[in-house]
């Protein structure tokens, strides 16, 4: 199938994909656009629609630049990005170790999360306890990326934390590589590529067959637990149905949806059959609701309507939606032809037994500080409603509406356990100490 690409992403990165398209790969021509770093969103943007009209589809160099222009335009081509997977890591630490020298046991590595590093390095034969690796915390993913990376790699070579650094941003690679700090990038290899481009073929072909049946997904999201948390705040009520939304719309992305949002907690998204089982693997990852349970603290009822009408497909969404509420949630259910198919539930592991801790993430930092549960809400709400993670020991004090000597035990419990650190000092009044200025880190 003959097949024109646009290609974006750091020029590096295009080179290789250019040299393996061209070496195995006769069916297919592409144009480079390239996205050097995120001042050139406006205008990238701008060439990406002038090119639209000539290509078939857009192929990512990688998650980061896919993310950042996803949430910045729609198209109407088939969009893919390039994955990392366990063979990029591996080959990469392979680079560090036997060719280069560097020791893998104190490392630190973007691109994947803790439990892929982790399964990755048991694989192969090293002791959890034994190896030191730093990875990036979500927060370097607002912002300016390029820059949050860069900064987070240096710090840690230079306080000795880290032998090497492993990226997946060729613009971090390079700014390392001319600080003389080792680093090793992640590059994809040909199998990955071949597997890309064939999933975008299936996505492709989807999208030209107009005729396909059309599918209505309905979520709606959970009832919160009534002893939750954040049902005593209003601020973080409305934030946490901003999260699960940001979710919703990027899944919906992926599958080329209309999301038309119902009420406060209903969403309806329409899409075609061929798309969504190409992009779910015939419903066999449906990562909208491990998403949802990972990235926010609530979850999901799901409703996936077949039909050869509209209407049809929408009423049988609104059942599977109802059926999964009334099983308690956080699953999918299927329905066409008067026949339901399911329960779908997360492929993560343990998201069931994760859902009966109330407050997950604030218990688990209160019972490792022994700092009460409400505390912790409190200046983690702090941090959500100010917009900054710094503070004066002072400050903190007066906002929880406790005596200075009560903060300080609590920042020592904090830092203690890796939760804060102090990063200066402040004179608040001429006659008094200097107060502490406090760095939260959740």
């Amino acid at each position: 199938m003959d097949l024109n690409l646009g290609i974006i992403g750091h020029s590096r990165s295009i080179k290789i994909i250019n040299n393996i398209i061209d070496e195995n790969f006769s069916d297919i021509s592409y144009s480079n656009i390239k996205f050097e770093n995120t001042t050139e969103i406006s205008n990238l943007i701008k060439l990406i629609k002038i090119q639209e009209s000539s290509l078939d589809a857009l192929l990512f160099t990688g998650k980061i630049p896919y993310t950042i222009i996803n949430a910045a335009m729609l198209s109407t081509l088939p969009w893919v990005y390039i994955r990392n997977d366990e063979s990029q890591l591996l080959t990469a630490l392979l680079k560090a170790n036997i060719i280069n020298n560097y020791d893998i046991s104190n490392i630190s590595i973007d691109s994947y999360n803790k439990e892929s590093i982790n399964k990755i390095y048991k694989n192969i034969g090293f002791d959890e306890s034994k190896i030191n690796i730093f990875i990036p915390s979500s927060d370097v993913f607002k912002g300016n990326i390029i820059e949050s990376l860069e900064s987070f790699h240096m710090e840690n070579y230079y306080s000795n934390n880290v032998s090497c650094c492993i990226t997946g941003l060729s613009s971090v690679y390079i700014s390392l590589k001319e600080k003389n700090i080792p680093c090793i990038k992640l590059d994809p290899t040909l199998d990955i590529i071949k597997q890309t481009i064939r999933h975008l073929e299936l996505k492709r072909e989807a999208k030209i067959n107009e005729k396909s049946q059309t599918v209505v997904i309905s979520i709606e999201i959970d009832p919160i637990n009534e002893f939750s948390l954040i049902n005593e705040n209003e601020y973080q009520m409305l934030l946490e149905k901003t999260n699960v939304t940001q979710e919703i719309y990027i899944f919906a992305q992926k599958i080329q949806a209309t999301v038309v949002e119902v009420g406060l907690k209903q969403y309806l998204l329409f899409c075609t059959k061929s798309i969504l089982e190409t992009e779910t693997q015939s419903f066999q990852n449906l990562d909208i609701i491990s998403d949802v349970s990972k990235n926010t603290s609530s979850t999901i009822s799901i409703g996936i309507g077949y039909g050869i009408t509209v209407r049809e497909a929408k009423y049988n969404a609104q059942k599977g939606m109802k059926k999964a509420k009334n099983s308690n949630g956080n699953m999918a259910f299927i329905v066409y032809n008067k026949k339901i198919i399911g329960p779908i539930v997360s492929t993560e592991k343990n998201i069931e037994d994760d859902n009966m801790i109330i407050d997950k993430k604030y218990n688990e930092i209160a019972s490792k500080t022994n700092i009460s549960i409400n505390t912790i809400f409190k200046l983690h709400c702090l941090i959500d409603e100010l917009k900054k993670k710094s503070f004066t020991s002072h400050e903190l004090a007066n906002h929880l509406e406790i005596s200075p000597r009560s903060m300080n035990r609590i920042i020592n419990k904090l830092e203690l356990n890796g939760y804060s650190k102090i990063i200066g000092k402040k004179i608040i009044s001429k006659a008094g100490r200097p107060s502490r200025i406090i760095k939260l880190m959740f």
